[in-house]
């Protein structure tokens, strides 16, 4: 988002966690858990390798969650799956376990054998925001024309995010005015590490078309996205940005 959303200079997450192509805002998913694993460089290919023997399975097995999957550029690795609310979490891990179980039974893998020592983990849950998202175009969530991903984890200090809300709206307002072609989603993580903690993501074809996008609008709107900017980080205690892609192959029951 670098100059252009809260000029950081530039978010498992993670996310284009929603659907392949949502019409309307109302139907995107609200929750996700979001599993990340972080791989080691001497480990990534046997991680690739055990996961692609993964995925084979998923479809020989009919794997009926929804799993989208994305690869930032430190080689962590984010599972996202939509949720409709706490309770039903119990309802997705007793389906992945009684799909590991059937992977043992029937294909003698057993995936945590497969997977020891190549990555370690931790797990969210995280709900999109309507009102601080941006999608004038009416398109929204994960789209196969716009892989590259970039996230902008804003921890907020503690009490300020009413403030934030208001700050991130500016932002928004100017943007119904200047009517540029830029959109984002705010995840705000109900359970993880570092809350209060939102999570900013911008979608695009490749990364150099969104730098190209986001340094013509400041080398127009600098002044303007300086003040918001100003505005906004009076509320942020830390940023930290990640880049990488949507990983279709990976990925299972993306929406038509």
């Amino acid at each position: 988002m670098r100059n252009t959303f809260i000029y950081f200079g530039m978010l498992f997450l993670l996310l284009g966690m929603a659907t392949a192509s949502i019409q309307a805002q109302e139907a995107a998913p609200q929750k996700f858990i979001v599993f990340e694993e972080i791989v080691s460089p001497a480990d990534l290919p046997a991680f690739i390798e055990t996961q692609t023997k993964v995925k084979a399975l998923w479809d020989k097995h009919n794997l009926s969650i929804p799993i989208f999957s994305y690869r930032n550029d430190d080689n962590a690795f984010y599972w996202v799956v939509p949720i409709h609310s706490f309770a039903s979490i119990d309802t997705l891990y007793a389906s992945m376990m009684a799909m590991h179980q059937k992977m043992i039974d029937e294909d003698g893998f057993d995936a945590d054998l497969a997977f020891k020592d190549l990555y370690y983990g931790e797990q969210s849950i995280i709900k999109w925001s309507k009102e601080l998202s941006y999608h004038p175009s009416g398109q929204m969530g994960q789209s196969m024309d716009q892989p590259y991903s970039e996230w902008t984890f804003c921890y907020l200090k503690a009490g300020h995010e009413k403030e934030a809300a208001e700050a991130i709206k500016k932002y928004i307002d100017f943007y119904d005015r200047i009517e540029e072609t830029y959109e984002w989603d705010i995840y705000i993580t109900l359970l993880g590490e570092g809350t209060p903690l939102w999570i900013l993501m911008t979608r695009s074809k490749n990364p150099v078309s969104l730098k190209q996008l986001e340094n013509d609008l400041y080398m127009k709107y600098g002044k303007e996205f300086t003040e918001m900017w100003s505005n906004f980080s009076k509320h942020v205690r830390k940023v930290d940005n990640k880049t990488g892609w949507f990983q279709p192959k990976f990925s299972i029951n993306l929406p038509e």
